[in-house]
């Protein structure tokens, strides 16, 4: 069936635009008029023709994080799903997210669930519709995107605060590196043709090396690239086998200093979402399988599905992840308070926060001990390429007495 692209106006005299199927046109603008709309413009839908850059923009978390709160507020004011979709897309400053919620629009209107119609589209997260399933089968969906935008606004956070920890380093070593190829291309060459007038006279080892790296550099830098690029290719096949995945996330969690961090970024992440879904009302076991696809590592998924058989067999949550030895004492132990209790989700709440200020320490830590070690190994190659020029420089000196 043909698309057609739209252009009418409201009643209320807005501007209305979006994309729809229909036989013709003439069926296009009877659609348009049953929406309580006047068509002023339509026209078929050309893929090739119509390509908005805008529209390939990923729908980050932070966009979902302002979706949420805005949602709930329209939910929250007692208008409708359908209404407070379109105010949303209206407002949106993301043209992809824009162009997903005007087609969830059209699914809604057609009487389908919204968690269906935003399950269709693989930009929304599957906790989100998860959620969003359970809050239409509750009656309590205001709450639950509530709930679901403090959580993905906590995620945005966090997210900030480690690539605020990680600009400067990473920019400070760009800036090092360039200078280091600028100092081996173009200021030792020059150096490189004095000495070759020598003769005899035989080089030191370090001045040797720069040398070559410098040739090396000059001559044959495509060498480098393609090397380069070679490893990225083979890293990233490595990395979607199945194989590859879990040893490089073993080691991502076993790693000096990173690893103790990416375990308390997972910690946090876990306790935040398990804690969310149990408050909203979720199955425990399929709570476990939603956190088992969240946290973002396939050692740690495999642990939670075992986990989740082992619960399912009558163990305690608490017990069953000790037994692991993946998760901190800390964690296990609060489970255990909170199933004792019956308050898991507000012990799993008060963790999540403990281990958001965790990372954001250990993050701090981590810049302030890398920011002295890439000046010092900084310091240590432009004293090496220094002294790869002096040295030449005394032995000449000596020879000459």
């Amino acid at each position: 069936m043909p698309i057609f692209q739209y252009e009418a106006k409201s009643l209320d005299g807005r501007t209305v635009k979006g994309k729809m199927e229909a036989v013709d046109e003439r069926a296009a603008a009877l659609a348009i008029r049953q929406q309580n709309y006047f068509p002023v413009k339509i026209k078929p839908f050309r893929q090739g023709l119509n390509i908005d850059l805008g529209e390939v923009k990923k729908v980050s978390i932070r966009d979902i994080s302002i979706f949420c709160r805005q949602f709930s507020v329209v939910l929250t004011s007692g208008i409708t799903i359908l209404k407070g979709i379109e105010i949303i897309r209206q407002q949106t400053e993301n043209k992809k997210l824009a162009k997903i919620l005007a087609e969830v629009f059209e699914d809604v209107q057609r009487g389908k669930t919204l968690s269906f119609s935003m399950g269709k589209h693989k930009d929304f997260p599957d906790m989100l519709i998860n959620m969003i399933e359970v809050g239409e089968t509750s009656g309590t969906l205001d709450k639950i995107m509530e709930r679901m935008a403090v959580y993905y606004e906590k995620e945005y956070k966090l997210q900030q605060k480690i690539k605020q920890a990680m600009t400067y380093p990473i920019v400070v070593s760009i800036v090092a590196i360039g200078v280091v190829i600028f100092l081996v291309a173009k200021v030792i060459p020059t150096f490189i043709s004095m000495f070759s007038g020598i003769g005899n006279f035989e080089l030191p080892l370090p001045t040797r090396i720069v040398i070559g790296l410098s040739n090396f550099i000059r001559y044959k830098w495509y060498v480098l690239v393609f090397f380069i690029i070679l490893m990225i290719v083979v890293f990233k096949a490595f990395l979607s086998t199945v194989d590859g995945r879990f040893k490089i996330d073993k080691f991502k969690l076993n790693a000096p200093v990173f690893g103790k961090i990416n375990r308390k970024i997972i910690t946090s992440r876990f306790a935040r979402t398990f804690g969310i879904l149990i408050a909203s009302g979720v199955p425990l076991l399929q709570s476990i399988s939603i956190c088992s696809n969240i946290v973002g590592n396939t050692l740690i998924r495999d642990v939670l599905d075992e986990a989740r058989e082992d619960i399912n067999k009558g163990a305690s949550i608490g017990d069953t992840l000790a037994k692991s030895g993946i998760f901190p004492v800390m964690l296990t132990q609060m489970i255990k308070i909170g199933e004792e209790s019956g308050y898991l989700d507000d012990v799993l709440a008060k963790t999540s926060d403990f281990y958001d200020t965790e990372v954001e320490t250990a993050t701090a830590q981590l810049t302030t001990m890398i920011e002295p070690a890439i000046i010092v190994v900084l310091g240590g190659v432009v004293a090496f390429i220094i002294l790869s020029v002096i040295l030449p420089m005394f032995n000449m000196y000596n020879a000459i007495q």
